[in-house]
Order: C-alpha cells, then structure tokens, then sequence
C-alpha cells in the first residue's frame, strides 16, 4: 500500500464514526481491498483495532481522558443522552431491517427509562429531546425514516404516525465492552475496567493514539516519561508519521502533536473559517507582546482582570478587521466567547478564580494589515 493511500485510509477511519457501504461504496471497497495492511497497521502502530463488516467499517475511537470538547454537542440537555441511550437500547432488541412506529419507540423508552428521570410527554421541552435523541439515530445510521416528519412530535405526542426501519449498524453502536455493559455499576467501574484492559499497549502505541485522536499531548508532571520517550525517538516518530500519513510531528518543551499544513476537507481544524479563530490567534498575538512569565510547563495564569484587560487591549487594536457580529459585542460577551471556543480546543482552562492558557495557545501569532499596507 502506498503512502498516499494509508493517508487516505488513515483520514477516512479517523473522520467518520464509520464507512457505511451502502452510503460510500467507494471508500468501503477501498479499505476492503487493503484490509489486511490497514488492520496491521493500525494495530501495531496505533493500538486500535479495524472492524470489517460486509455492510460497515470502524475504528472504535476511546479516550485515554475525558475532555470538554468531546461528545455530542447536539445535545444541550442531559435528558437528550438519556433518551438516546434507552432509544439504542429500544432499537438493539429488533430484528435487522424491522419497521417500528414512533408510538413504539415512545413505549419501549417508557419501560427502560430510569426511575430517577421523570418523563412527561405533554411537555414540549422533553418531547424536543426526544426528537433530537432520534435525529441523532438517524444520522447515526442506526435507524431509517420510512415515512413521516420526526419534528411533528414537537407538536404534540400524538404525532406518533412517523415510520422507522432498523439498520444493522443498531446492534454494533454499542461497543463490545471489557465485559458485559450491566456488569457496570456506575462509569466509574466501566473507566477502571478499560484503563485495565490497555495495559497490553506499548508506550509508542498509547502515545501514537493519543496523538492521533486528541488536539495535543500536554506536558505534566506526571507524563515526563512520556515526553523523554519522545524525545529520545522524534526523529524516528517524526520519519514515520511525515512518510505515512498527512500529518507533520510537532514536539516543543511543553506539548506534543500532529499537524497539518493544508486543511485538505478535513472536518474540524484550529483555526477554521470562522471569525473567532482568527481573533483568537490575534489573542495569542497580543498575549505574547504583553510577555506574561509562564509556569515551569509553560501555562500561563491570569486574573480575571488581567484576562479582561488582555481582551479589551486585542479590542482596541484589532477590532478595525473584524466582523460586524463581533465588533458589536461587549467586552464581556467577548470575553466569554473567546474564552470558550479557546477551551474547547484545549487552550484555556479555568481553575478557582484563575484563566490558565495553555502552551499550545502560545505559538499561534498573526500580523494583520489593511489592504493599503505596503
């Protein structure tokens, strides 16, 4: 298998929960075809293993630690994950391709519900989390709309005349478990059970994983192994991960991962096209000019005041360039946005009373010029 073609195949099963057949034949038939390189590959370099099915391929994606950015975030309430996982759980227990109507799905979600969680059907708020918990499904592949419009249970839970088909991607969302998902009495137990279970990994195959699927490995007084064991091998890592696949290793005193030059219709990059990441990278901009003293792991904090000065001083020096959205909000409303779209990549994090920026945030810089500018 050539380079290029494990790129593809990398990007492929890292991007998509998984490659449906039926949906991107194209794609499917492909990573059939280097099935047997893929599989090896995959393990032996990431720990992670390919599942192939006659109707889906997957690499089944755990993280190491649980972030702010990761989940659904369709979802605003916890009722909606709730109601998702008893609608999995409705859908599991039928046949392949088995029709149902949405009066079923809201009976068989009645039963499972847990006693703690009270349901209300002539509540508007918890029949929208219904439907987005189904909408989910359906995006998921894990159900088909035959006929009808979910959104009409919005209206009213008599709008149940919406016809549904199992897909046989219902039974394989859940995730084969180290045992038995009732075994678990709380997550905790199930965190514990699978941290146990990667004790198999080698040390270049968690760092490998964990540079694949999270934005950054972070250094921490816990991880300085992990850190001296990539130094010790970056030119080998570095040799690899730029031959094989479209990522460039990146390695600082202070944190580690892969990159890309070219967006390439990745899914979700930092920065995007989106206003906010360029202001954010004149935040770093304006940040580095101030020369705040970073920590022995380059993190730097700040008051709550010393980060609304930071903002209202990017403001005033770089809001000339800005959307008519941004330019129009308060320092505060500024403040908030920037602070939590830079946490959901990991760059900010606040603890008590302190806005800790990360070392990652620090080497994003940015020059703006107006267009008369020589």
């Amino acid at each position: 298998m050539k380079p290029e073609e494990f790129g593809l195949a990398l990007k492929l099963l890292v991007e998509n929960f998984w490659i449906i057949r039926e949906d991107q034949p194209e794609n499917y038939n492909f990573l059939r075809r280097h099935q047997q390189y893929i599989q090896r590959e995959f393990r032996q370099r990431f720990g992670l293993n390919v599942t192939i099915r006659p109707q889906y391929i997957q690499v089944l994606k755990r993280p190491f630690q649980l972030e702010a950015w990761m989940g659904n975030h369709e979802f605003t309430m916890p009722m909606d994950f709730s109601l998702f996982c008893c609608g999995m759980a409705y859908v599991e227990e039928l046949e392949t391709d088995a029709p149902f109507m949405m009066h079923e799905l809201v009976q068989g979600i009645q039963l499972m519900i847990p006693e703690a969680l009270i349901i209300d059907w002539t509540n508007y708020n918890h029949r929208k989390s219904l439907v987005r918990a189904v909408k989910k499904m359906e995006q998921l592949r894990l159900i088909k709309r035959i006929e009808g419009e979910v959104s009409a249970f919005e209206q009213g839970e008599d709008n149940t005349e919406i016809l549904f088909m199992t897909t046989p991607m219902a039974r394989a969302f859940l995730a084969r478990a180290p045992q038995s998902y009732t075994q678990y009495e709380s997550f905790g137990e199930f965190k514990v059970d699978l941290e146990e279970s990667r004790s198999s990994l080698e040390r270049n195959q968690v760092i490998y994983q964990r540079l694949l699927m999270t934005p950054q490995i972070k250094r921490t007084a816990q991880n300085e192994n992990i850190f001296a064991l990539m130094r010790n091998y970056y030119r080998y890592t570095q040799e690899y991960v730029e031959s094989n696949t479209p990522f460039h290793f990146e390695l600082y005193r202070d944190y580690a991962a892969f990159t890309l030059e070219q967006r390439d219709n990745w899914q979700e990059l930092f920065p995007s096209r989106q206003v906010v990441d360029e202001i954010l990278i004149q935040l770093a901009t304006v940040l580095r000019q101030d020369e705040f003293v970073p920590t022995a792991y380059g993190e730097v904090y700040l008051t709550e005041d010393q980060w609304r000065s930071l903002v209202k001083e990017l403001q005033a020096n770089y809001c000339i360039f800005w959307s008519k959205e941004f330019k129009e909000k308060s320092l505060s409303q500024l403040s908030d946005t920037l602070f939590h779209r830079g946490a959901s990549w990991g760059m900010f994090e606040c603890v008590e009373d302190k806005i800790i920026i990360q070392p990652a945030f620090g080497r994003l810089v940015a020059e703006m010029r107006k267009e008369n500018d020589e």
